[in-house]
Order: C-alpha cells, then structure tokens, then sequence
C-alpha cells in the first residue's frame, strides 16, 4: 500500500514536470518578441561548442557545410546574414580558448572552399598567444607586416578583420588528381 502511494505520487510529479515543460516550450514559441528573437530561444551553444568549433577552426576536423550549418543554426538560430559566400551567426555567449566569440561564419554552397570562420573579440596576436596557452598550437607569422596572416602547421589561419581577430580553416572542395 504505502508503494502504490509512493509510485502514484512521483508518477503526477513526473506528469507535472511534463505539462510544466510544454507551457515553457509554448511560450518561447508563441511569444517570441518576450525572448527577444525570431522563433525559439537559443541558448549558449552546447557543452561540444568548444572540441567541434574550435578544433574546425584549428583545421583538425574534416570540414563539413552542412553538418556546421545544422550545429550552429541549433545553438544560434537563423543566421543574420548571407554574404561573400557564407552564412553568418551571432555567436552571443560563446568563447573559445578563453576569447569572446562574436560571429562564426560557414560557407554556402556557392563558396569554391568548404570553410568555417569565428572573429574573435581581440587581437591576432592576442588569439595567438591564447590558442598556444590553451591548446598548445603555435602560429607563424607569414611576413613582418604590421597586419601580416599567422598561420599554423595544420593550415589555419589567423587575420585581422577590422579592429578584431579572424580565425578560419578553408580547403578546396574540388580534389586535385595525384601525378600517376
């Protein structure tokens, strides 16, 4: 007897919790001007964020339109803009190697290049010194130039876009047959 109430009592708790979570999910998309967004919500990217973005970004992930394209349309919603080739999130809340992020950017299918990018609030030398701290890749400088490229071994690219930092990882999409 005393289990029956046990199992009856979690059991409308469990019910609750339910309704509790469709009231929610309902108001996000019947109100979404209270949110302050076109749709659903989007909360901080998930827990992944940093391993999937970053290590793209470092060229030590296969790159894959699409598949960065339903990543960041799922943690950012719509992107805000289409242009130069690219899709373009506002990446509100996100950080990589302890930088803000403020836009990531993937290509569209117009774009020769698969490529994913994110500027970065700081400085080339800043993001640098910050991925070299973090993770340990270290970039180059490819001439002396006060706004020269950095560039790692595995072919990203650090550059200055405006006052801020533009990291990117961008290879062909069209193969080059070997010497046979």
């Amino acid at each position: 007897m005393a289990s029956e109430h046990y199992y009856r009592r979690h059991a409308h708790q469990g019910v609750c919790l339910n309704i509790i979570h469709r009231i929610a999910l309902a108001c996000a998309l019947l109100a979404p001007g209270l949110a302050g967004m076109n749709g659903v919500a989007h909360a901080a990217p998930a827990a992944t964020f940093g391993i999937e973005v970053g290590n793209a970004l470092l060229c030590l992930n296969q790159l894959n339109s699409k598949y960065f394209y339903d990543y960041l349309f799922e943690a950012f919603g719509k992107p805000y803009k289409n242009e130069g080739g690219a899709y373009w999130f506002k990446a509100a809340g996100s950080n990589l190697w302890g930088m803000e992020v403020t836009d990531i950017l993937v290509n569209d299918s117009s774009s020769p290049a698969d490529f994913i990018g994110a500027n970065i609030n700081g400085t080339p030398q800043a993001l640098a010194d910050a991925i070299g701290t973090s993770v340990g890749i270290r970039f180059t400088l490819d001439d002396a130039t006060k706004y020269s490229l950095r560039q790692s071994q595995a072919g990203s690219v650090i550059a200055y876009a405006n006052t801020k930092a533009k990291i990117y990882c961008a290879k062909s999409k069209y193969l080059v047959p070997g010497k046979q």
